[in-house]
């Protein structure tokens, strides 16, 4: 198990995107560098025929760091989709997964590289292995490095929900609910972030703060699964940095994360 770790430096915001499929020209891939959840302002990619990908690559004016690549808020199945990730500089490919499952959970899949790669372009391929005359919805996208602190997050930190729902009860008691949304949200607590870290973490409030989404892995080195279903990608807040041991290189801040749809 691995320190947890943090992607708030998104490349797919700083980069030059390009679908090389069939696309929706209402709902292009540069639509992936808005911070937005729905479907309806995101990137939308056509499945034509069988074996039809959505496929999209994203170039950098220098060369820069990547070791995470995540989708999120997509339609593509929990089970039976593919994808590929390749990183290449200068022309030269520097990893290439070539073609592996994708596995989905909650409409997001996740996969981390080991340690940090170099490279100036990224290609991202997935195949939804759905029927022709489909498409696949991929509003959200993060690429980039991993920042992980010193020490791990505190065993205080939560998991929570945010429900939207109407509920109308009947005069017999009966309950009629209309769900409108599943929001996962974390309250991620740090009672021993150092000098160093705490900077990061002021660093990475002020991007949060201008509306970016931040990644969240607890543990970057498990398998594809238990980061789609433990990642979380969205909003990012924190409350005071706080000193609790004195002088000691030890500070406590309590974050709180919450899902964009």
């Amino acid at each position: 198990m691995q320190n947890c770790g943090f992607g708030w430096r998104n490349r797919v915001l700083d980069a030059t995107p390009v679908a090389s499929n069939a696309t929706v020209g209402s709902l292009p891939v540069t639509n992936l560098q808005n911070p937005y959840g729905a479907a309806s302002l995101g990137f939308r990619s056509l499945i034509e025929k069988a074996g039809d990908s959505a496929s999209f690559t994203m170039t950098l004016q220098a060369a820069a760091t990547w070791r995470v690549f995540s989708l999120h808020r997509t339609n593509l199945p929990e089970t039976g989709a593919q994808w590929r990730i390749q990183v290449s500089n200068g022309g030269t490919s520097v990893v290439d997964t070539y073609v592996m499952a994708c596995p989905v959970s909650g409409g997001q899949c996740v996969w981390a590289l080991p340690n940090d790669v170099t490279g100036d372009a990224v290609t991202i391929t997935v195949w939804p292995r759905t029927d022709p005359g489909t498409w696949v919805d991929i509003p959200l996208a993060y690429a980039g490095p991993l920042w992980s602190p010193a020490r791990n997050f505190s065993s205080e930190s939560t998991a929570d929900r945010v429900l939207g729902q109407d509920s109308v009860v009947s005069l017999g008691g009966q309950e009629f609910v209309a769900t409108r949304w599943f929001q996962r949200r974390l309250t991620i607590a740090h009672q021993s972030l150092g000098d160093a870290d705490a900077t990061v973490v002021e660093q990475m409030l002020r991007v949060a703060a201008t509306g970016r989404n931040i990644l969240f892995l607890p543990d970057p080195s498990a398998d594809a699964l238990t980061l789609a279903q433990r990642g979380l990608f969205g909003r990012l807040s924190g409350g005071e940095i706080s000193n609790p041991f004195g002088a000691a290189d030890r500070h406590a801040i309590t974050l709180e994360l919450t899902e964009r749809l």
